[in-house]
């Protein structure tokens, strides 16, 4: 089968080198680049002329949202896997209390933006996976993180709002934790490719 795999924020197509070694050829893995402008429609617009034969769909973070919004446009789409691309840790609907963050997240806003890229940010800010998710008719298995990355205050109360949220999908969603933190295609490429090939396997 064909395979588009998208990479995260501020990283390359070839982020997904170890990951489809590790795939050993069973599936056509093809990488390709995000970048602005961060308009969703035209995002997924840049990635329709490499869509030949009706290709599954596997993103990483930003990927993974991007990922999701594809089998959004595409109904048809043989699958969805989508790693950790749940949204980020500056939305406040993401959390059981937000009030009781609101401080960090603020912060942490900041220090995103501090990295470049605002415009990107706010789109995925304004951008609420779980809404996408709610909508796909395609399957999807979204795989999440269950380590965090160092210096992320927010991540057991994000966690407590995802467990909140998770229950709220459609049975299309196949939902799977992972033991590794959110830069999981690093840490663990075999492990993911390995993932990747067991969903498509009956695709």
């Amino acid at each position: 089968m064909k395979v588009l795999a998208l990479h995260g924020a501020g990283g390359s197509p070839a982020d997904w080198d170890a990951v489809i070694a590790a795939m050993g050829g069973a599936h056509e893995v093809v990488a390709l680049p995000l970048t602005g402008p961060w308009d969703w429609d035209s995002v997924l617009d840049r990635i329709e002329p490499h869509a030949t034969d009706n290709p599954a769909v596997l993103g990483m973070s930003l990927g993974g949202m991007v990922a999701a919004l594809w089998g959004s446009r595409h109904p048809e789409c043989p699958a969805v896997i989508n790693l950790d691309g749940h949204g980020v840790p500056t939305q406040p609907q993401r959390y059981l209390h937000p009030d009781a963050v609101a401080e960090e997240i603020a912060t942490l806003r900041e220090s995103f933006r501090a990295y470049g890229q605002p415009d990107l940010q706010q789109a995925l800010e304004d951008l609420d996976c779980f809404d996408v998710f709610r909508g796909l008719r395609c399957p999807m298995l979204l795989a999440l993180a269950t380590k965090p990355l160092p210096g992320h205050p927010l991540f057991e109360p994000y966690q407590q709002g995802l467990a909140r949220d998770l229950p709220t999908l459609p049975p299309n969603v196949e939902v799977v934790h992972v033991d590794t933190t959110h830069a999981m295609t690093r840490e663990d490429p075999t492990m993911v490719a390995t993932l990747v090939n067991t969903y498509l396997a009956n695709r």
